[in-house]
């Protein structure tokens, strides 16, 4: 489907200002990682098809049936659960990282994905810099691409509804 790993965002969805919360983490975490973010509404995922798990706030404001599911099997799978981050962290290159923990190397520096090279198209795949890339949404996924793959998908089969920002 895209040509880099997704992660799944989930949180209350219980009403509409809830699932508003849940999209706009969703695209926080695609700007920060350079990666596709899938926001959940239900329980209608295999938590293993994703990289991690990013929550809405900690783990104790859960309170919908679908979310406790996913939440029960990321962490029975062993995956990583990401509460939002304690300290808003910024990168030298000015991207500032609120809810993905940033590489820290052994000189203290701060590295997030864009600057570690780890940021890239999800359709082609091709690192570039999260200034190059648009971050559109496709069903109920944030996802990052080049201009002209932008271009690409939509000359597709597939239906991409560009939402505004969070």
């Amino acid at each position: 489907m895209y040509a880099t790993a997704r992660v799944l965002c989930i949180g209350p969805v219980a009403t509409a200002a809830d699932v508003k919360s849940l999209r706009a983490l969703a695209h926080s975490v695609a700007v920060e990682l350079g990666r596709p973010a899938v926001w959940a509404t239900d329980a209608d995922h295999t938590v293993t098809d994703y990289s991690a798990l990013y929550l809405t706030g900690d783990v104790t404001s859960l309170r919908d049936a679908s979310t406790l599911v996913l939440l029960g099997e990321a962490l029975a799978a062993g995956m990583d659960v990401h509460e939002p981050l304690a300290e808003v962290t910024e990168c030298p290159c000015g991207l500032v990282l609120r809810h993905t923990r940033p590489f820290v190397d052994e000189d203290g520096e701060v590295w997030c994905s864009e600057c570690r090279e780890e940021s890239g198209c999800a359709w082609c795949g091709e690192w570039n810099d999260m200034e190059d890339l648009e971050i559109v949404e496709d069903g109920s996924t944030w996802v990052p691409v080049h201009a002209g793959c932008l271009d690409g998908m939509r000359g597709t089969s597939r239906v991409l509804p560009l939402g505004a920002a969070a």
